[in-house]
């Protein structure tokens, strides 16, 4: 059994101890392989936000592994994928660095480190050797991180570059780290900014506790907003059969729904519904937008023309004024352009404006 109060297995002679406390009976051999499907979830969501991948999720993402011949597998704050690699995969190892300490009742020092991933901090002494002694035994090793929605990228992309860098150390500057992060779509900006090799993919991370992002009646209505990140190239990546099929002109596999477009040449859905081009923007848009003649950009329809200025930095040119999207010296692909003064955005003219006021 197990004190949910005290946090800790208990015998039963040691019931009587913990009466007044919310106890877990008749735990099963399988449940003690699978801890995360019995213990409470915690639910601080600024701090700790520990929301599970579903079953169809777990299995999608070690398929992934399994395609790729992963035979080493990080999981940072997976315990899911843990649990079902350590039950399930002979072939595949892996090691689980997490923030509940809980997980100490349920897995060896050699198989759980209790961690944080935003400073790369072990908090007992001897798990940072555990977790250096598994790199060094790591051939063909994959990273999954599943960090709260909302976190600092920054810290991540440093923490990614600390093992990385440990990674090298021990296996020479020719290893590489496979990296799987998952985070929402609408975080691509941030991750582009500080993992510029990352590319996202379309797969869509399902939760068993987060009613919005899973399967059924109370789900989004255009699918779960979650998505993975890899530096692991997109053709590589195959997502499952169902809701899902392979690009020939993008050489990746992509949703259903996601249509390719012959004009921009890509594949440019990101929410889960199907984008339309505007001519005008020279860009694919969301099908409920329209285009506005006075912001000279599609917008939702009865938006507030010119209401709303975006009064931080662009992530690329670090100047203030406009979104990295709308920077004056990228292109749609990405690559620097030279600014062309008859196609300026309403952002771009006040911006302008605002330098020469300076």
């Amino acid at each position: 059994m197990f004190c949910c109060t005290c946090d800790k297995l208990l015998k039963r002679s040691e019931k009587d101890k913990h009466e007044d406390h919310h106890i877990l009976e008749n735990i099963t051999d399988y449940q003690l392989e699978h801890p995360s499907e019995i213990l409470p979830p915690l639910e601080q969501n600024k701090k700790e936000a520990q929301y599970l991948f579903s079953s169809a999720s777990v299995a999608a993402i070690v398929n992934i592994f399994k395609k790729l011949e992963i035979r080493n597998v990080i999981c940072i704050g997976t315990p899911r994928i843990h649990e079902h690699i350590q039950s399930n995969c002979q072939s595949m190892s892996s090691i689980l660095l997490d923030f509940d300490k809980r997980f100490h009742n349920f897995f060896g020092p050699l198989q759980y480190c209790w961690y944080n991933l935003f400073n790369h901090h072990f908090f007992l002494p001897d798990a940072k050797t555990v977790f250096d002694d598994y790199l060094k035994s790591c051939s063909n090793v994959a990273l999954i991180m599943d960090p709260p929605f909302g976190a600092r990228i920054e810290p991540i992309s440093l923490n990614l570059g600390t093992i990385t860098n440990l990674l090298k150390k021990y296996h020479g500057t020719k290893s590489n780290l496979s990296v799987f992060l998952v985070l929402p779509y609408f975080m691509e900006p941030q991750v582009l900014n500080w993992l510029p090799d990352m590319k996202m993919s379309d797969y869509k991370v399902e939760y068993d506790n987060h009613v919005k992002f899973k399967n059924g009646p109370k789900g989004r209505k255009h699918g779960s907003p979650v998505r993975i990140f890899t530096n692991v190239s997109l053709n590589l990546v195959k997502l499952p059969e169902d809701g899902y099929r392979y690009c020939k002109p993008c050489r990746k596999w992509v949703a259903i729904e996601n249509s390719h477009c012959r004009i921009c040449n890509a594949c440019t859905s990101k929410n889960g519904q199907t984008y339309k081009h505007c001519d005008l923007c020279q860009r694919c848009v969301k099908p409920s937008w329209q285009h506005c003649d006075e912001c000279d950009r599609c917008a939702a329809i009865g938006h507030t023309c010119q209401e709303l200025e975006f009064s931080k930095t662009c992530f690329h040119c670090k100047q203030s004024g406009h979104k990295r999207a709308q920077c004056p010296t990228l292109s749609n692909s990405g690559k620097k352009r030279k600014t062309d003064k008859n196609e300026r955005t309403t952002k771009g003219a006040k911006y302008r404006k605002k330098q020469k006021v300076l």
